[in-house]
This record gives C-alpha cells, sequence and structure tokens, in this order.
C-alpha cells in the first residue's frame, strides 16, 4: 500500500517539476520576444529619423550661394577677403567663407588672383584691368566683377613764389587818377546753363559754363546734377562711423563727416532695439574714386543707362561726406529697390528723418532728382531740416527752391 502512495507521489512531483520548467520556458521566450520586437522597434524608429534627417538635409541643401560684393574697385596691392554665404531652401543662409569645399578662381591670374581666400591686386597689374572671379560650392557658382582702380595722384605743391626784389625808390611824382575799372558783371556765362538762377548766392559759373557750389562745407549744400563741388574738396572732419558695414576690409567709403556719423550710429542703433538690423555699404568717395565709378558704369551700361543710376564726378553726394548708401541683410547687403518694400526699407523711410536724414532719391520723382529710386541711398541735413523737408513731402530740390533759393 505504501509502495503504491510513494510512487504516485512521485509521479505527481514530477509532473508538477515538469508543468514548472515549462511554464518558465514559455515565460523566458515571451519575455525574449518583447525584447526582440521592443529592439527592432528602436531600431526602426532610428531607422525612419535618419531618412527623415537625410530627406531635410537633401530638400534644405544649398540652393544659392551669396557674395558680400558683385563689383569691386580695387586698387594695386589691394586685398579684399570677399563673405561668401549658402541659401538654404527654408530662406535661412549659412557662412561658406571658411567651407573646405568653397572653390574659387579669377580669369586674370597674372593681374587679380585669388591667395588664401582673398582676391589680390597685383603689381603687375595696371589701371581698367578687369577680372572676374567666380566661387563654385559643389554644383553651385557666384561670380564677382573686379576693376582695377587708378590710384589718386598725389596733390602737387605749388611753387614757392621767389621774394621779388623791391623796385629802387624813384622820385615822387603827384599820383595821377587811375581810371575807375566798370566791375564785371558776374555770371556772364548763365546762358550756358539752363537751370542757373542768379538769386542763388551758393553758385558760382567756372571757365566750363558748370555751376559750381561756393559752400561745400555747409551742412544744407545742395548737390545735383546741376551744381557740382569742386573737384579739390574734401571734408576736413571726416570720421568713421561704430557701425556694422557690409565688408571687412579698410576703405574710404567707411567715413563720413563728424557730425553725420554720430547721427547715423544713433539711427543705427534705435532700428536694433526696434528689431530691424541697418548696414552700411558706401559713405565717403573722393571726386576721384567717382570719376572712375562712372567711367566703369558707362562702359557696362551706355552713358544714358549710366546717367540715371551713378553720378558724374563733382556731382555725387558722397563726395560731401553728407551721404551714405545702406542696406540689410534681407537683400543680402546689396543695393536694390526691393529694399523699400522689406521692414527694413520700410522703417528707413518712416523713421530716417528723425536722426536727420532723408531718402534722398524717391519714387516717382526721377524727373527732378535726375537719378532713379534709391531708397538705400540717405543724405544728412540736421534733424530739423530733414524732418521739415519729409513733413512737406517734397525732394530735396523742391524744398530747396520753395523755401532757401531766397534766403
Amino acid at each position: 500500500m505504501y509502495k503504491k502512495v510513494g510512487k504516485i507521489v512521485l509521479i505527481v512531483g514530477a509532473l508538477c517539476l515538469v508543468f514548472i520548467l515549462a511554464i518558465g520556458f514559455i515565460k523566458d521566450r515571451k519575455d525574449t520576444n518583447e525584447v526582440t520586437a521592443q529592439g527592432n522597434a528602436v531600431e526602426t524608429e532610428k531607422d525612419n529619423k535618419e531618412q527623415e534627417n537625410d530627406s531635410k538635409e537633401e530638400d534644405n541643401g544649398i540652393k544659392e550661394l551669396r557674395l558680400s560684393e558683385e563689383n569691386l574697385l580695387l586698387k594695386i596691392g589691394d586685398k579684399y577677403s570677399v563673405e561668401v554665404e549658402g541659401l538654404l531652401a527654408d530662406g535661412s543662409l549659412i557662412d561658406l567663407t571658411d567651407d573646405s569645399k568653397l572653390l574659387s578662381h579669377s580669369n586674370n591670374e597674372e593681374k587679380i588672383s585669388i591667395e588664401n581666400g582673398e582676391i589680390v591686386v597685383l603689381d603687375s597689374a595696371e589701371a581698367d584691368d578687369e577680372a572676374t572671379i567666380t566661387y563654385v560650392y559643389e554644383n553651385i557658382s557666384a561670380t564677382i566683377n573686379v576693376k582695377v582702380e587708378a590710384a589718386e595722384e598725389p596733390k602737387k605743391e605749388e611753387p614757392k613764389e621767389e621774394p621779388k626784389e623791391e623796385p629802387k625808390e624813384e622820385p615822387k611824382e603827384e599820383p595821377k587818377e587811375e581810371p575807375k575799372e566798370e566791375p564785371k558783371e558776374e555770371n556772364n556765362q548763365s546762358d550756358q546753363n539752363n537751370n542757373y538762377n542768379s538769386n542763388d548766392k551758393t553758385v558760382m559759373i567756372d571757365e566750363d559754363g558748370k555751376q559750381v557750389v561756393t559752400n561745400p562745407k555747409d551742412i544744407h549744400v545742395l548737390v545735383n546734377k546741376q551744381r557740382n563741388l569742386p573737384s579739390n574738396y574734401v571734408p576736413d572732419d571726416l570720421i568713421k562711423p561704430d557701425i556694422k558695414f557690409s565688408f571687412t576690409h579698410e576703405d574710404p567709403k567707411r567715413y563720413l563727416r563728424e557730425e553725420a556719423a554720430h547721427a547715423l550710429e544713433r539711427l543705427v542703433a534705435q532700428a536694433k532695439e526696434e528689431g530691424i538690423e541697418i548696414v552700411g555699404v558706401s559713405g565717403y568717395r573722393s571726386y576721384k574714386r567717382q570719376e572712375t565709378i562712372f567711367n566703369y558704369n558707362v562702359n557696362k551700361r551706355g552713358y544714358e543707362a549710366a546717367n540715371k543710376v551713378s553720378a558724374k564726378p563733382g556731382q555725387s553726394e558722397h563726395q560731401t561726406g553728407l551721404a551714405i548708401d545702406v542696406s540689410c541683410a534681407g537683400v543680402n547687403y546689396k543695393l536694390q529697390e526691393r529694399l523699400g518694400e522689406l521692414k527694413e526699407g520700410k522703417w528707413l523711410a518712416e523713421n530716417a528723418h528723425k536722426f536727420g536724414f532723408i531718402i534722398r532719391y524717391e519714387l516717382g520723382k526721377e524727373d527732378i532728382t535726375g537719378y532713379q529710386y534709391e531708397p538705400w541711398h540717405i543724405r544728412y541735413l540736421g534733424e530739423d531740416l530733414a524732418t521739415d523737408v519729409y513733413e512737406k513731402g517734397l525732394t530735396y530740390e523742391e524744398y530747396f527752391e520753395q523755401y532757401m533759393l531766397n534766403e
């Protein structure tokens, strides 16, 4: 009896052990499958993210190269570092200037070459030599035109007059009354300039029949196609305003007259506070530099087209040191009419007068100013005068004629 009971107990125990082992095996197998499934899910998610990122990178690749300049005027020996940016599909910009994939070459290496990423005008170059510099990033390219500018001639010193030998005193004679010379009539060449107004005391007619202003240092001086600056006029109070410029190299176009420079600093600072970025592009230009620029535009566009977009030497407000071209990132720091449609251009048009500046060449006023619309060109007049011109909605030519001519 006891033997049978013992056998039954052993059999039941064995069955229980088998049952327990089977349950453990099934549980382990289930856990293993769950871990494997979780691992596969993680890997799948990772793969999907990588594919998504790859797709984004492909969609967000470089669509366009943008250079800090389109045209450059450099002197022999000058070096210039071009800033290169890539425009992405989402509209953002990335700096490619030092990217190893960026390649560049010149079509006139003997005169204007690329050295260590800089454009260099070699000593073998001569005035008016030109080159096209091409920048390539992968399969996208952009170019910049470079022209060699003639070096400004040093001012010649006037020869000192030798002291004249005093004539020996002759016996005194009774002085004879000299016939009085009739005063010469001034401005006797006015027929050579149809825009000349004899009431305007701020101009004179030179030997070539051109009107030349007699008050080039006046903050309010009017300079245009009829009223020329003296060719030798250089402001004596030029300084560099403490603002950002669209280029990094040293250049005279960084300068403005002191009063205008400080006013520009205030304008840029206030714009920045309101989320508006304004950068300088081109301030002071000498008579000689303007001559080079005008001739360059004539060669490129023809005389008539050049005369609408570029001033002749002596007729540029830039020579006064009271005008500057400005821009913003929205137009890649270039001088484009589209600036006037952007928030930066609108802010400038609405606020420049508060700091003493006006938009000098307005839209629809080309027949009066003689130049195309330039939302980037601002001229310093001082806060009171600039505000009055702005509020009356006049060009400076119109305001000058109506309110200043007979003062």
